[in-house]
């Protein structure tokens, strides 16, 4: 088996592209009282949308996680990220 460290490095053109994403999100209709019935509540959603796309710091939580020993590894043909302390 071939273990590899590994490091969480997102790149800014990801980061940037789910930005623009989230900004051309298209919602749909309000189903007046339907709540959670149909699906997700839009409502929730446009709220959620917005703390992803204003307020959540990736790079803050990639550092966090980072702290960590990360390794992938290829188990019978399968590729596997683990953390290992």
């Amino acid at each position: 088996m071939n273990v590899q460290p590994f490091r969480i490095n997102v790149p800014q053109d990801v980061l940037d592209d789910l930005q623009q994403r989230l900004a051309r999100t298209r919602w749909t209709d309000v189903v007046e009282g339907a709540g959670w019935d149909y699906g997700a509540n839009v409502s929730y959603m446009k709220d959620f949308v917005a703390y992803w796309q204003n307020h959540y710091d990736w790079r803050k939580h990639e550092a966090e996680l980072n702290k960590f020993n990360h390794f992938k590894a290829e188990i019978d043909g399968v590729n596997v990220h683990f953390i290992h302390g």
